[in-house]
């Protein structure tokens, strides 16, 4: 059998449309052919999914470690750590847990997901100490997915586990490597994501680290190793160490978070930040029997009771090069002293002014070296100590992925560089919705049901309960012709969202909806949702809740069904007056009604859940016969508004095309410069243009092909004249045109 497992990039220092919300799993074929005759059956393979529901995309494995490090080399695959979604903007090479502690025997001993590796992961390599004990199973608090249950946390849970016990990775004849540093753990993992608007920008990472020894684990630290990479990998042109070399990196000690942003990059982007937070933590407290809170939140308590104070220490080291604690960690005993230890460690100062001095200096070079292209850091965030962990005993420790694009004021090549409390404001903010769902009912962050915070009255601390917004509606795009004649673009969508009931206060509050629509040229800069702007909105009327217009403008008076898709389209919007060829996302969402004596906004539903991108232009018809083919822009002039910024993303569009056809384009000599085979049922673009700047929740009229202006072998065409020839395949009739090329 073939195997599906491919190379990794190197890291190297030497050189009806429900789009989203259905991740993308992939089940990687590859230990079976590694393991040949030795296949062992019954046991969990390698698995990947995706978690794209909300507005960033993350690659989860069942192995313990996250992200995808071969994203820089395969901009076209599943995303490592995108936001926003379908922008080509990553913020991570690869990521895994680490648990560190000192076992009964007094060995110290730290077992890792992910370690510093040129190539990202590789089966049974050192450093990937742990192996996948199940496979990934899904579920959906969404009534519409395919993996809707009850016992659903969010509207994407991802569920694995992995073990650090066994002697062989399983599915293979592979060794785990370091089996003398075991510690006899097994981690239920849980990933949840939203699509809410307040909580699109990042994913939940829930581990239930289980004790399966048979003695108690002491001093105990639990972290994320990572290393955060910020750039655009459809448009840099950065290879080798210059691809991870311009990050900029800081620390949120009130959010205990993490994070990185491009620094240096030349690429055209928006500017971002990725980060890697600590939500909070729970352990089994040998004296009560009961689960405890743990956290910097709670320091306080923890010295009341004369025990060391939860801390997180955030720890980087160069991934090449670099002496003592700036150096790569090789020894179970230096990676616990890094996760045990701060840097720099205020008890080597003589003084509170010094400690501060060097911690400036500090914080300033991690925030500045990606500025010099010398950036290549490589990150670790841990928690601890967790004073035991008894034999049996589960230590609960709960991390977020968390992403946000810096204010306008902070974007273009001259923002890159800046790294405040201002430009992170949406990224404070954004931590702080992921903080809050975590926390659920436990508003002051205590780890405790306090008076007043039992929401649903269950005399239970729920966590992950938020007050929601009225469930999106299901969209469905079609290109129509308008009274006059012209083509026009039609959005129906259902009454889904009009049931929905908000699970923290019971009520059906459901108000209104709202429609968004981009605009020609947005696509350029990867940020095409969230520059969608508001051109509509329809509202109950007699209420202080928004516009108090109806529905009477967009209601249809029966129903609207399509084709192989039951669902009952109530609404219609007509978008006139689009221009062909160009890329336009649409979104339609709903509104609560918010609570004015309260000064409370109405919540809205998720902008990214039902978003479509639409290419107008000339639709598919079967009278194409008596339609007159052509191309457009005519003459085309190299770097058109709408083209990338490389030979390849270039776009040249053939339209009134037969609904088979073949195209051919020949020089002024005759010569056949490419040929194109069009079918309007399967074509979705298939030039890079569209792996660039597009995405697959799109639609195209039907009779139009784009071209990218390369030749049958890949070469770009000269200026000149071209002629053409557009052949029916099913009526065998052959139209002819020309086109020029200007340079």
């Amino acid at each position: 059998m073939a195997s599906t497992f491919s190379a990794t990039t190197p890291r190297s220092d030497s050189i009806s449309i429900l789009p989203t919300g259905f991740p993308r799993l992939l089940v990687l074929s590859a230990f079976l052919a590694l393991a040949g005759p030795h296949t062992l059956t019954g046991q969990a393979l390698y698995e990947e999914a995706v978690v794209d529901v909300g507005n960033v995309g993350v690659t989860i494995t069942n192995a313990g470690f996250y992200g995808k490090a071969n994203v820089r080399s395969n901009p076209t695959g599943p995303p490592s750590f995108e936001y926003p979604l379908n922008s080509g903007i990553e913020h991570l090479f690869e990521s895994g847990l680490w648990v560190g502690a000192i076992r009964s025997d007094g060995i110290v001993t730290v077992r890792t997901a992910a370690v510093t590796a040129s190539g990202g992961y590789s089966p049974g390599s050192n450093g990937y100490e742990v192996a996948q004990s199940s496979s990934i199973f899904r579920r959906s608090s969404l009534p519409t997915s395919d993996a809707f249950t009850r016992q659903a946390v969010s509207h994407l849970d991802l569920v694995s586990a992995f073990e650090d016990t066994s002697a062989v990775l399983p599915g293979t004849a592979l060794p785990m490597p370091d089996p003398g540093g075991r510690l006899g753990m097994k981690v239920e993992v849980q990933s949840h994501a939203w699509n809410f608007p307040f909580t699109e920008s990042f994913v939940i990472l829930n581990f239930d680290i289980i004790n399966i020894s048979e003695s108690a684990w002491d001093s105990v630290y639990v972290g994320m190793f990572h290393d955060l990479v910020v750039r655009n990998i459809n448009t840099t042109s950065d290879t080798g160490g210059n691809f991870f070399n311009k990050g900029g990196l800081g620390y949120i000690d009130s959010l205990t978070t993490s994070y990185a942003f491009n620094a240096g990059g030349a690429e055209e982007t928006i500017n971002t930040y990725g980060s890697i937070a600590i939500l909070g933590a729970e352990w089994t407290d040998p004296s009560t029997g009961r689960a405890r809170f743990f956290h910097p939140a709670v320091r306080d308590e923890y010295i009341a009771d004369g025990l060391t104070p939860p801390s997180v220490n955030p720890r980087w080291w160069l991934f090449s090069g670099g002496t003592d604690d700036q150096s790569r960690p090789t020894t179970d005993e230096d990676r616990y002293r890094r996760m045990s230890t701060p840097f720099p460690n205020p008890a080597t100062f003589a003084s509170d002014a010094e400690y501060g001095v060097a911690r400036e200096a500090w914080d300033e070079r991690l925030r500045t070296d990606g500025q010099r292209s010398v950036g290549n850091w490589i990150g670790m965030t841990p928690i601890g100590p967790f004073p035991s962990v008894a034999a049996g005993d589960t230590l609960k420790v709960t991390f977020a992925l968390v992403a946000a694009v810096k204010p306008e004021e902070f974007q273009g090549q001259p923002g890159k560089a800046i790294d405040d409390d201002a430009s992170r404001s949406l990224l404070a903010n954004n931590i702080g919705w992921a903080r809050r769902t975590y926390a659920g009912e436990d508003n002051n962050f205590n780890g405790r049901l306090d008076l007043d915070e039992d929401v649903n009255g269950n005399g239970v601390l729920d966590r992950y309960l938020i007050p929601e917004p009225p469930a999106s509606p299901k969209v469905h795009v079609a290109f129509e012709r308008d009274v006059d004649g012209a083509s026009a673009v039609a959005v129906y969508w259902d009454k889904a969202a009009e049931r929905s009931q908000d699970p923290v206060t019971g009520k059906k509050d459901f108000e209104g909806y709202r429609v968004y629509r981009s605009n020609p040229g947005d696509d350029r800069a990867g940020n095409i949702l969230d520059v969608a702007t508001l051109i509509a909105q329809y509202d109950q009327t007699g209420n202080r809740t928004g516009f108090n217009n109806g529905f009477s403008g967009i209601e249809l008076d029966q129903p609207q069904y399509f084709e192989s898709d039951t669902t009952a389209y109530w609404y219609r919007f007509e978008a006139r007056d689009l221009k062909s060829g160009w890329q336009y996302l649409f979104s339609v969402t709903a509104i609560d009604e918010g609570d004015p004596d309260a000064g409370l906004t109405s919540f809205e539903s998720s902008r990214v859940a039902n978003a479509v991108r639409v290419f107008p232009g000339t639709p598919s018809a079967e009278d194409s016969e008596n339609l007159e083919v052509g191309v457009y822009p005519n003459p085309y002039r190299v770097n058109a508004a709408w083209d990338g910024g490389t030979s390849r993303t270039r776009k040249l569009n053939f339209y009134n095309l037969p609904k088979r056809s073949e195209i051919r384009i020949y020089s002024l000599a005759g010569e056949i410069v490419k040929t194109l085979y069009h079918d309007s049922d399967s074509y979705q673009g298939d030039t890079r243009w569209y792996d660039d700047f597009s995405a697959d929740n799109r639609i195209l009229s039907g009779g139009e092909h784009s071209w990218d202006l390369l030749s049958e072998n890949g070469l770009s065409l000269a200026g000149g004249l071209y002629l053409f020839t557009v052949k029916n395949t099913d009526s065998g009739k052959v139209q002819r045109g020309k086109f020029v090329i200007i340079k």
